[in-house]
């Protein structure tokens, strides 16, 4: 009997053993099938692991939740340094959870904004998805740089241009997004007061202050420029900023002012009309006027008048006439000695290099006092001889 209730005992305790080890065995399995497996089942992914920005930027890094359930998953990022500022974004908007679905993975976006004096560092910012109990980790690798970074450039096809004042200037220019995301700038022209400054996008007619350039992409600009009606010859400065993202980008542009050149030859009193004496030397005064703004070289005088006739200047070449002022010469007119009574016309010429002007004087020609007295004396000895005639022959 013991031997039997002895052994019987422990066939018992071996079954007892058996159960306790495949209930566990179930139990362990049930666990990995549960929880185990909707852990593996979120997944956050990014095509950038780590990069490089710049003091200043905001960076947008794109991010992909998936799931093989539908299920709440909570989002954060963690290990943000101290000054910096970290968002997830759905929609454009702050998101801390979303629902996934299997059909479609989340797009999301994380945004980091680098403070502007941030000195170079490398830093790990790590995105967190957390759904049933456990959570995935996504570390992304930030270093900031001043060089390394992508920037924004901004160019021009010509940094100068040279014209006269009554020309418009247009210079091309290209603003160029270096770096890892979107950017919408602010843009400025500063120039010489009263200058009209119109800055556009390239293939638009309207202004505006703001222009979005796409990541790695580029935007075309042009500049025109209309010096303001006064302006003197010179060199002016014109300066083209562009800011976005944290950075502050400008261009120097300069133009340069030629001149205009603009010739008058008029009288002192406008009036285009001159009497002179036939068989006599008269003097006429004349005004050259520069109305430009630049400087008249070697301003000659001429005239092209009636057969016989002669007409000098004094002087005959002005050496320089600055810009905005006059002088006054002296037309010498000698007429022909038989020219008869009456008006004629002289076209009076100053020209320079850079400009000429051309003006018709009416020169009214009048008789001088010894041709009139022989005229008299020669109607009193027509009149005498007739009344001789009557005299002698009248009574026959």
């Amino acid at each position: 009997m013991r031997h039997f209730t002895r052994g019987s005992h422990l066939r018992r305790c071996a079954v007892g053993s058996a159960a306790s080890g495949l209930a566990v065995a179930l139990a362990f399995m049930l666990l990995l099938a549960g929880g185990g497996g909707d852990a593996q089942a979120v997944t956050v992914t990014t095509p950038y692991l780590a990069m490089t920005v710049q003091p200043g930027q905001t960076v947008t890094i794109d991010l992909t939740v998936a799931d093989e359930v539908v299920q709440r998953v909570d989002l954060s990022v963690q290990g943000v340094p101290e000054g910096w500022e970290a968002s997830i974004l759905g929609g454009g908007r702050p998101v801390s959870a979303i629902q996934t679905d299997p059909e479609s993975p989340r797009s999301l976006d994380l945004q980091v904004k680098i403070p502007a004096g941030q000195a170079e560092t490398t830093e790990t910012l790590t995105v967190v998805a957390r759904a049933g109990g456990t959570s995935v980790s996504l570390p992304i690798s930030l270093k900031v740089s001043e060089l390394e970074g992508g920037t924004t450039e901004l160019t021009a096809e010509y940094s100068s241009l040279r014209g006269p004042a009554t020309a418009t200037f247009t210079f091309s220019l290209t603003l160029k997004n270096s770096t890892l995301e979107e950017r919408t700038y602010n843009l400025t022209v500063d120039g010489p007061e009263n200058w009209t400054l119109s800055l556009t996008p390239s293939g638009s007619s309207q202004e505006t202050p703001t222009v979005s350039v796409d990541s790695q992409g580029s935007q075309g600009l042009n500049l025109k420029v209309t010096p303001a009606p006064n302006v003197e010859m010179g060199t002016y400065d014109v300066m083209v900023t562009a800011v976005g993202g944290g950075e502050t980008v400008k261009i120097p542009l300069q133009i340069e002012i030629t001149g205009t050149y603009t010739l008058s030859l008029t009288t002192p009193d406008g009036n285009l009309n001159a009497e002179v004496k036939a068989g006599d030397v008269t003097r006429v005064q004349f005004v050259v006027s520069n109305n430009g703004t630049g400087p008249l070289q070697e301003v000659k005088l001429s005239a092209t008048a009636p057969a016989n006739w002669e007409v000098k200047f004094e002087p005959s070449v002005i050496d320089v006439l600055p810009a905005g002022q006059q002088q006054t010469v002296v037309a010498v007119f000698d007429p022909a000695e038989n020219a008869i009574a009456g008006d004629y016309v002289v076209t009076m010429k100053a020209s320079a290099k850079q400009a000429s002007a051309t003006s018709d004087i009416r020169v009214t020609v009048k008789t001088g006092t010894l041709w009139g007295v022989i005229g008299v004396l020669i109607v009193i000895a027509a009149i005498a001889i007739l009344g001789f005639v009557f005299r002698r022959y009248g009574h026959r």
